[in-house]
């Protein structure tokens, strides 16, 4: 079967988050089952225009919104040809496929984006993006399969997209590489400390973290926040450390290789996210599996992500949030009991069951439209 996915980012976009982790860790599966994937994606300065991603074949044009402009003329041009059935991963704004797609179309939602349009993209455009989701999207998709990354996700859709329940929702949690992932030999930091992993948004609310470390090290002297990752919202983060003098116990790692990432799951003494939505939470995910528990707002996504009280904590508010980070730096029981727990939910998430799923989809929207 020839898988065509159109997506906003590719795995090696500067950019690359969770969602394209998702979509490339299947995609390799799918190919390793002898199916053909191609992608059409955004093109980054320097990117090349065709390139070809451990078997998937790759096509960039456009920045931030003409993508979607001109994922049409390429289609017509040159992938309907590479295409049995299409994948239309919607961050958002969709590519409008059954608009002009003669293949039939499965869409996959990691979360809706309603209150994030107008940070993101600003007043005007923003709120443009927010009438694209809520209704153009339950429209043009209405008779489509869509995945969810969650039951957060499909909650939402059902609940914020105009007549979302009558959509036809598919729950496909993502999954980890239990070969990669897993508690190794390394050793905790000497240092109690505060691990932030992931693309810098301003959705992301680093900020709000890092305002929390000093309420932190008040109880934990010598607690340190790392914070591996980039992102437009750095310069908003360099300037809180610098409000809060934070200097010598906030560190930015930058982007960190597959090896450097793993080894810090392993060696950080607690995860930690303020993110306001998550689809799901694949980095907490990554992290229990390397046995650091995680503390994170009781927020969509992540309040499936992590069992509040077993595998990590959830907060109300702040205040809450620094004493969960507090129990867990300080009290090595504690710290122990979560992180066993954490193992073993890890175990749970499969990247082979993801796309087994994900491709059961792909082939039932196959046979339905034959």
């Amino acid at each position: 079967m020839r898988i065509l996915i159109f997506s906003w980012k590719d795995k090696n976009h500067p950019w690359a988050g969770g969602s394209e982790v998702n979509m490339h860790e299947q995609a390799k599966r799918w190919i390793e089952c002898g199916h053909e994937v191609t992608l059409f994606t955004s093109k980054p300065r320097g990117a090349k225009s065709r390139d070809n991603i451990e078997g998937v074949a790759v096509y960039r044009a456009g920045r931030r919104i003409t993508p979607f402009l001109l994922a049409p003329l390429f289609y017509f041009a040159v992938l309907q040809k590479r295409a049995d059935v299409i994948l239309d991963i919607i961050n958002g704004i969709p590519f409008f496929t059954p608009l002009y797609a003669r293949q039939p179309v499965v869409a996959l939602i990691h979360h809706v984006h309603r209150d994030m349009f107008v940070p993101e993209l600003g007043p005007v455009l923003g709120r443009i993006g927010i009438a694209i989701e809520r209704y153009l999207v339950p429209l043009l998709y209405r008779q489509k399969s869509v995945v969810c990354v969650s039951k957060s996700t499909a909650r939402e859709i059902e609940n914020l997209l105009f007549r979302g329940k009558a959509m036809d929702l598919r729950v496909i949690y993502n999954g980890i590489d239990p070969s990669l992932y897993s508690p190794g030999d390394s050793e905790k930091l000497e240092r109690p400390t505060v691990l932030y992993l992931g693309r810098l948004k301003p959705y992301k609310q680093l900020p709000r973290l890092i305002r929390m470390m000093p309420q932190v090290r008040q109880r934990v002297p010598d607690a340190e926040l790392l914070i591996a990752g980039a992102g437009e919202a750095i310069l908003e983060a360099e300037a809180e450390v610098g409000l809060q003098e934070a200097d010598d116990y906030v560190r930015f790692l930058w982007q960190v290789t597959d090896e450097e990432k793993i080894d810090l799951y392993r060696q950080a003494w607690v995860m930690a996210t303020a993110s306001m939505i998550e689809g799901w939470g694949l980095t907490v995910i990554e992290a229990s599996a390397c046995g650091t528990p995680a503390v994170a707002f009781n927020v969509p996504g992540l309040n499936e992500a992590i069992v509040h009280g077993k595998t990590g904590m959830l907060a109300k508010d702040d205040e809450e949030f620094v004493e969960h980070l507090i129990a867990i730096l300080t009290d090595a029981s504690l710290r122990k009991r979560l992180a066993a727990n954490a193992v073993e939910w890890s175990n749970s998430f499969s990247w082979d069951v993801t796309a087994g799923q994900t491709l059961e989809t792909l082939e039932e929207a196959v046979e339905r439209n034959a």
